[in-house]
């Protein structure tokens, strides 16, 4: 039977009486329960989307139904449905990139979907990576793949077990109970697929052999067709039965055939659709064309008015980099930039550095190490230790030294005082030579000394106050 429940679980009705049964399910793929009834006014308004069917102790989303008249005038509702675990699509993580054992990465996976972990039989350690966003049961189903296991879906507990079904090897041999072989070769992904559909007569139900030739998802059986020559050991991958009765039932060996769910996936992962990510990378009406870092560490920005690259935090705030603004103008980098050659009008860094298009530079400081060549240097003030060169030329050479002293140049030789005016210094002038011997000063009030003798040369004639007097 199957009992229909509400979004709580509740039993609304019980159908007894259902056709076209069918339960498929796939090892890490679909599982889906189809029937039809006959339309009932007390029990037919329960099979609607958003309640459940329970059948053999699993609960089956009703994901879609449909009433159609056939020819006796009688209204037959169909519906189709998906066990539970098909929820976990509308749940997603934006990136998910982590390292671990199955246990810790399926307990992280499903953690706020309302699904729980049972068994999981593998501990090594996977990898898992998706770099852009993805829905939770892509991602188990990912986990179970890396770790070479198998899931299996119980309600809402999940369990990962290194293989569904056993070594059993029943037998379908045509002639007893295999009703015939498909193959079907698929290849609208690109990539040929090829599976075997094998129809079976199921004889667990005789009394004669007891179960004996009972199988289940994941086992291994014999193929036989002795005309066809065919006698190999596959595997079952696919499951079709009716749950009221497994008699003609329906399993693929070898390779499976995609499901609705799986398409759509795979349509949802090669198909660039509006302000989704893919591979990294969105495209949008806003922004343009986005391109981001999986860790949230650096984002570019390209559309038809500004170029950006960002520099991420991790958490998803970014701050400009780069900034190209063709339109005003503008281009701006936050950094180091590094380059062989610079070409342009004119730089301006903040307000106190600036060179013109003519060579022209206006600074509040600098330091440099090695020579400066100039044909002028202009200023209001030198310092140094040394200044070394031919001619200096100014209005004014100014230094302070001790004992009242104003001006010193020491040539080494001969040394030329020049003394401040203040009124204790009784000089204020003065040349005095190397070994102090021969020296001349001129004093304040007006008197001259000499250290030696004091012998005036002059062929024109000394005048004193005008005065000739040599």
């Amino acid at each position: 039977m199957i009992t229909i429940l509400n979004e709580q679980h509740k039993p609304l009705a019980v159908l007894d009486h259902y056709f076209d049964d069918e339960i498929t399910e796939q090892t890490n793929g679909l599982y889906t329960l189809k029937f039809s009834v006959y339309l009932d006014d007390l029990k037919s308004p329960y099979i609607t989307v958003g309640n459940f069917a329970e059948v053999e102790g699993q609960y089956f989303n009703i994901v879609h139904h449909r009433r159609t008249r056939a020819d006796s005038g009688a209204v037959i509702i169909s519906a189709e449905c998906e066990q539970v675990a098909y929820d976990l699509i509308y749940h997603s993580y934006d990136q998910f990139i982590h390292t671990g054992t199955p246990t810790t990465l399926l307990q992280y996976a499903l953690a706020g979907t309302g699904f729980t972990l049972d068994i999981v039989e593998i501990t090594e350690l996977v990898s898992v990576e998706f770099k852009e966003e993805d829905t939770v049961r892509a991602i188990i189903i990912a986990i179970a793949t890396a770790a070479g296991g198998e899931l299996k879906f119980d309600k809402y507990k999940i369990s990962l077990l290194r293989r569904r079904g056993r070594e059993h090897s029943a037998q379908f041999r045509f002639g007893k109970n295999l009703l015939g072989i498909v193959k079907d070769v698929d290849a609208k992904t690109g990539t040929a697929v090829t599976s075997y559909e094998v129809n079976v007569v199921e004889l667990r139900s005789l009394p004669e052999f007891a179960m004996l030739e009972a199988f289940e998802l994941g086992d291994t059986v014999d193929i036989i067709d002795e005309e066809l020559g065919i006698n190999e050991k596959q595997r079952i991958i696919q499951y079709t039965y009716s749950p009221r009765m497994r008699i003609n039932s329906k399993v693929v060996i070898s390779s499976a055939i995609l499901g609705i769910q799986d398409t759509i996936y795979r349509l949802q992962k090669t198909s660039v659709a509006k302000d989704k990510w893919m591979y990294g990378v969105k495209i949008g009406p806003e922004e343009g064309i986005v391109q981001e870092r999986y860790d949230k560490r650096a984002k570019s920005i390209w559309n038809a008015d500004v170029f950006k690259m960002q520099k991420g935090d991790g958490s998803g705030s970014y701050t400009d980099a780069l900034y190209f603004n063709p339109a005003n103008g503008e281009y701006e980098f936050s950094g180091i930039v590094t380059a062989s050659e610079f070409i342009g009008g004119r730089i301006q860094i903040g307000n106190n550095f600036s060179v013109d298009d003519t060579g022209h530079m206006k600074a509040v400081g600098a330091e440099f190490s090695g020579d400066i060549s100039a044909s002028v240097i202009s200023g209001g003030q030198i310092n140094g230790t040394f200044i070394n060169g031919v001619t200096v030329t100014g209005s004014t050479i100014s230094t302070r030294s001790g004992g009242g002293k104003g001006i010193v140049m020491n040539s080494g030789w001969a040394d030329l005082e020049i003394y401040s005016g203040a009124s204790t210094i009784h000089k204020t002038f003065a040349i005095e030579d190397l070994l102090n011997d021969a020296n001349l000063w001129f004093a304040r009030d007006g008197g001259v000394i000499a250290g030696r003798e004091f012998r005036i040369v002059a062929p024109g004639g000394v005048f004193v106050n005008g005065v000739q007097i040599g």
